[in-house]
């Protein structure tokens, strides 16, 4: 064993063996004691570890865990048999109040350094039971060894690691992907080659609602499925509350996994979920969040740190199905949502309808585009809430909403850097960070839901 010298460059494949003193945002442990700052996967802090170095940069090195030699009091058996092969997960090895703690001290430390914010982050909330808590899954199919497959990546690559049975996933997510791999087997169905963009079935995507009924979609390289009965039968034996079969066509060669349209070949019915009290009907391509119960929880203080009066006017901006805007709707005059995917905005006014909710309404279109043009047409916003995608909110959003000078804007994000960069340009625009909340939406592994709250600084 290779003892690397703090002043000394780490080389590739040299064997060290350090003191892991932090957690990294993807819930790596991190040793700067060797002259570069060094990432072991799966060790924690505080102990003192055996690492292989595997890539070298400047600045940076990466390992992979060997051994530990004085475990922290914080580590825990992985109950998963894929932990540490499947990308999914990157904290089961980790205690679960230590998670929420770990997660709560990631965003702090991007709000200061990203955004230059220095505000308080409670620990953040998590669930009584961490597991199969996730409402929606995508598969990735592979073949492997001629036959095909469902699993997820391994970390930072392509390569298919076969499962089935995810433990963070709902039950009949993993009762679907596998019964749509049988299916597959018994007429030889090919699965996707992103080498040579060959092969049929990409992805299994299935949702489940709070009364346990699964609507399967099929990511398709192509336009049509052969032996859809064989699939239905088996869908139904497999799953007793299978609801529906749809089929997205998604031919690019990208690793988007839905196409821009789906096809309805099972069901009948439109599919139906709940939260807060209303009833939501989704699309295979609508966005609704993966856990229930933190998604409600989270809603719910959104609405508290509003403090929507009756006159007001709401403006929900990237609102997917409508569940903040018709939650805000029942507490306020107008609530208005903006969304870009006309999916998306079909269902919003659909459950518009099916809550009875009249002081909704939703335009489709990109909101740095459609919040000025409605501007110019007189609106004006008391509050505005924003939950982007990842890549967070375009820049002429912020300016537009600032230009509306709602006294409030609440911002959800699941990616809290790009929400600590648009934090810092909301302060500029004349607004102060008054809340911050994180929110334990993806249990067990690294990845945190971020709620803020920001007031508009009055005029001197």
């Amino acid at each position: 064993m290779v003892q690397a010298s703090p002043s000394g460059p780490l080389r590739k494949n040299q064997e060290i063996t350090c003191r892991i003193d932090a957690l990294g945002a993807q819930g790596e442990g991190i040793c700067r004691d060797m002259g570069q700052i060094l990432f072991v996967p799966f060790a924690l802090p505080g102990e003192i570890v055996r690492a292989r170095v595997q890539k070298v940069s400047k600045s940076l090195a990466f390992g992979r865990l060997l051994e530990v030699f004085s475990p922290s009091a914080e580590r825990t058996a992985p109950p998963c048999p894929y932990f540490g092969r499947c990308g999914g997960c990157a904290l089961q090895h980790l205690e679960y109040s230590s998670q929420l703690d770990h997660k709560s001290r990631q965003v702090r430390d991007v709000m200061q350094r990203a955004g230059k914010i220095d505000v308080p982050v409670p620990k953040a909330v998590g669930l009584d039971d961490p597991w199969r808590y996730r409402n929606k899954a995508a598969l990735p199919v592979r073949d492997i060894n001629g036959q095909p497959h469902a699993g997820y990546y391994a970390p930072r690559s392509h390569r298919l690691v076969p499962i089935t049975a995810c433990l963070i996933a709902h039950p009949a997510c993993d009762a679907a992907a596998q019964a749509v791999i049988a299916w597959m087997r018994a007429h030889g169905i090919t699965a996707f080659n992103e080498e040579d963009n060959s092969g049929l079935i990409r992805h299994i995507i299935a949702r489940v609602n709070a009364r346990d009924e699964a609507m399967v979609t099929l990511s398709i390289n192509g336009r049509d499925i052969p032996h859809a009965p064989e699939l239905f039968e088996g869908l139904k034996s497999a799953l007793p509350g299978f609801h529906s079969l749809h089929l997205t066509y998604q031919t690019t060669g990208d690793n988007v996994i839905l196409g821009e349209a789906s096809q309805l070949l099972y069901g009948d019915m439109p599919f139906i979920d709940w939260a807060c009290g209303l009833a939501f009907e989704l699309s295979p391509l609508s966005f609704f969040q993966v856990n229930s119960i933190a998604s409600q929880r989270m809603y719910k203080q959104a609405l508290l740190w509003a403090d929507l009066q009756p006159d007001d006017t709401a403006v929900d901006l990237y609102s997917g199905a409508g569940a903040l805007t018709l939650l805000a709707a029942g507490k306020c005059e107008r609530a208005i949502g903006i969304e870009v995917s006309p999916q998306a905005v079909d269902n919003a006014r659909a459950n518009a309808l099916l809550n009875r909710v009249a002081n909704a309404e939703f335009h489709q279109g990109e909101a740095e585009t459609l919040l000025p043009r409605m501007q110019g047409t007189g609106l004006k916003a008391d509050i505005v809430f924003l939950d982007p995608p990842r890549k967070g909110a375009h820049p002429d959003v912020l300016e537009a909403v600032a230009e509306t000078q709602p006294r409030r804007i609440i911002y959800v994000s699941c990616h809290p850097a790009s929400q600590a960069r648009d934090a810092a340009l909301l302060s500029e625009l004349g607004y102060n960070v008054t809340h911050c909340q994180p929110y334990d939406m993806f249990c067990q592994t690294s990845q945190v839901e971020n709620l803020m709250c920001f007031d508009r600084i009055p005029p001197r």
